[in-house]
Order: structure tokens, then C-alpha cells, then sequence
């Protein structure tokens, strides 16, 4: 075969894989065309949509980025401001609700304190509960004022009149310690029966550098321990030693009150608490007291709206009931399947669920933890797992030294 025989070969070749290429690219260009069309329209979908479930989701991620020191570019890299500035419009809103709070108890209409122990401990589920007595007859030998259950491995199936399990049932220092679970979140409550235990000790070196909740517990001799105020916390390496807000012990301010759209809550010598806007005229009948904001429940009445626009966090709060029990709440966050955290909604109903007639968020994040009789019972998100060193916190006195039974199943943690 000749030279040019070859080359007319070739020259078919060539004219017969031309339309093939053109035909290939045409399909890739019609693919990229399609997902590019998908992936713009799920945007699109994802920023605008009004489905429920897409804009619920949509403004608790906006809520929770924007409401942090460092992380807001999570929400600003990927929605228009236009719609971030929607979402924040009705925490702005909330937060002018909040200025006008302020409780007031009907001391004509609060609860006697009940002398029968299922009275007093109204939470227990009663049929479980006595039926527990019957098969542990020695737990009330010295008397149900002297019953004493740890059962943090939830082994003995005591539940809650709410189904919540119960860990530690310890009447000598009236406290009931419960497991609080919910949908993504998980923490602990604390019940304390007698007002008088709870105080607000402040750090040893306030003004400079703060303690961590097992220092406070073991400074103070304490049964339990929560964080309380915010502080001042620069690119997230405070020392908590300069708290944000009013702090006030026995009628002393040893604060910087914030005032603004924070609330003020604190117990009054006459061991009810209230929530209310800062005033120094009022720092005096105070017991203890500190802001922050939002004030969750006034009066029996929910004070908050959905998310309030502050998103998914590590919390903490504190309630009281009309019978004057004090609920101490925190719920673990930022830790893909333990707990992801809970909106201050999600807060202001779990005390509901336990008759709080006042209650009020506390700072959250890393800070919120619980420690109880020298061990932490509770996941902080901080890099320690110990929660920040804090400028004070809500501790738990101790009634009298715990009395051990012996041989009583669910003692252990």
C-alpha cells in the first residue's frame, strides 16, 4: 500500500473520532450543567426555603455560629447577610421582651413546706419508689430523713414522676440528683429541698484569676457545684478572674453590673428568687445574686420563644419551685454523640417539667458544668473536660457528713 493510501486511512480515522469527542464533551458539559443546576438549587433551597424543617434547621445554625466569639464566619462564609440579619432580627426583638420582665411573687399563694416524705419528694415516681423500700427495708433504719441512694449506673430503675432516671436520692442533704435526656442532648439536675444551701462563693482571687467548679467544691467543703456568671473572656483564654455583671453576696456587690438587656435574678433574705432589671438600691436584700440574660420562666410564665436566637449550646440555668426547691440544670454540648447541646427553650421546659416558678439562664458553652461530691458528673466541651476557671459559682452545703449504709445496691458510681 502507498504513501498516500496510509494517509487517506488516516484521514478517515480522524474525521470518524471528531464527532465522537465532540459528542463525549457535549454529555460532560450537559452533566456538569445538571449538577451545577442541582447544587445551586439545593443553595438556593437551603437559604430561602420556608419548609419548616429547613428553616427551623437553617436559623439554629445561623443562631448557634452567630452567637459565638469566634465562629460567626461558620454562617456569614455561606448565607447572605440579608438573611443572617432576618434571623438575629428576632433575637434583637426578644431581647427588648426581656427588658420588661420582672417577677413578683404572691406570697399569700406559696406552698407549705409538706412534713410527709412522698409530699416533699412530690418528684419520685411513688409506686416505683415504695416498692424499691420494700425490697431494700434497711435503706430507712434511721428514718426516710436519712436515705441515702447513689445509682449513677441507673441499675436500680428508679424513675422520675416525668420518666427521668433518678442517680442520687440523698435526703439527710435534701438533694435529688436526675439524668436529663433529650433530642441530641443529654445533663444532669440537680433538686435541692432547702433554699438556705445554695450559695454563690466567689473566687479566692476575683479581680485576677478564677477556680474551676472541683476547686470551688473542695474550698468551700461543698456537695455539689455549677457555674454561675460570665466573665470576661478574650480571644477564649480568660482567666476567669473578671466577672461580667453584677455578683452579689450577702448584700455586696463585688461585681461590675452590666445592666442593659440583662436581667438580674437572685435570692432574697427571705430565700424566694427573682428576676428583675439591676438596680443598686436593691443589691442589699439580696442573699446572693448575678446577671446574665435571658430570664427563662417569671412567675410560673415562660419567658422565652423558641430559640431566642441563640441556637445550640452547652447550658446552664437556675429555677426555683413555689415550694422554694432549687433546680440547678446543666446539659453537656459540642460532643457529637454524647450531647450535642439544647436551646434556652429546651432549658426553660425541663425545669418546667419540675414546677420551676422562676428561672434563669446562667452562662453556657465550655463553662457549664456540674461536680458532685468530688467527682464531675457532667461532659464539659473545654479542653480539659473540666469546665473554665470561673469568677464564682452556685455551690451545695452540706447538711451534715453522709451517712453510709451498708450492703444497699446502686452505692457506687
Amino acid at each position: 500500500m502507498d504513501k498516500s493510501s496510509n494517509l487517506k486511512i488516516n484521514e478517515d480515522k480522524l474525521m470518524k473520532k471528531a464527532p465522537d469527542k465532540k459528542r463525549r464533551l457535549k454529555k460532560r458539559l450537559i452533566c456538569f450543567g445538571i449538577l451545577l443546576g442541582f447544587m445551586v438549587g439545593m443553595y438556593l433551597t437551603i437559604v430561602y426555603s420556608d419548609i419548616p424543617f429547613i428553616a427551623k434547621w437553617r436559623t439554629i445554625y445561623i443562631e448557634t455560629a452567630m452567637t459565638t466569639n469566634s465562629h460567626q464566619w461558620l454562617a456569614t462564609l455561606f448565607f447572605p447577610q440579608s438573611v443572617i440579619d432576618e434571623v438575629m432580627a428576632k433575637y434583637e426583638q426578644n431581647t427588648k421582651e426581656q427588658k420588661k420582665i420582672s417577677s413578683k411573687w404572691d406570697e399569700n399563694e406559696l406552698d407549705n413546706e409538706a412534713n410527709d416524705f412522698f409530699e416533699k419528694y412530690w418528684e419520685l415516681d411513688t409506686a416505683l419508689f415504695r416498692k424499691y423500700l420494700e425490697d431494700n427495708s434497711t435503706l430507712t433504719n434511721k428514718g426516710y430523713e436519712n436515705i441515702l441512694i447513689e445509682d449513677f449506673e441507673e441499675k436500680e430503675n428508679l424513675k422520675t414522676v416525668n420518666g427521668d432516671p433518678i442517680l442520687v436520692i440523698d435526703t439527710a442533704n435534701n438533694l435529688i440528683l436526675i439524668k436529663i435526656e433529650g433530642e441530641g442532648y443529654q445533663g444532669k439536675l440537680a433538686i435541692v429541698k432547702n433554699p438556705e444551701q445554695v450559695e454563690l462563693a466567689k473566687s479566692e482571687s476575683l479581680g485576677s484569676y478564677g477556680q474551676e467548679a472541683g476547686s470551688f467544691g473542695e474550698t468551700n467543703d461543698a456537695l455539689l457545684v455549677i457555674n454561675a456568671s460570665g466573665f470576661k473572656d478574650v480571644d477564649g483564654v480568660g482567666t476567669g478572674g473578671q466577672v461580667k455583671g453584677s455578683l452579689i453576696i450577702d448584700g455586696v456587690d463585688y461585681g461590675h453590673p452590666n445592666g442593659g438587656d440583662w436581667k438580674f435574678c437572685g435570692l432574697k433574705k427571705n430565700n424566694l428568687m427573682y428576676i428583675t432589671n439591676y438596680s443598686s438600691d436593691i443589691v442589699e436584700d439580696y442573699r446572693w445574686a448575678i446577671e446574665f440574660y435571658p430570664a427563662l420562666i417569671a412567675d410560673g410564665v415562660s419567658a422565652v420563644d423558641g430559640t431566642y436566637g441563640m441556637g445550640i449550646q452547652p447550658r446552664s440555668a437556675i429555677g426555683q419551685t413555689k415550694s422554694g426547691d432549687i433546680l440547678l440544670l446543666v446539659i453537656d454540648g459540642r460532643q457529637p454523640g454524647h450531647s450535642l447541646g439544647c436551646t434556652v427553650a429546651d432549658c426553660e421546659q425541663i425545669l418546667s417539667n419540675y414546677n420551676a416558678y422562676q428561672a434563669m439562664n446562667l452562662d453556657g458553652g465550655s463553662s457549664s458544668v456540674m461536680w458532685y461530691n468530688g467527682e464531675y458528673i457532667t461532659k464539659s466541651s473545654s479542653v480539659s473536660g473540666l469546665g473554665r476557671y470561673m469568677p464564682d459559682a452556685f455551690i451545695v452545703n452540706k447538711v451534715q457528713d453522709e451517712i453510709v449504709i451498708d450492703a444497699i445496691p446502686g452505692n457506687s458510681r
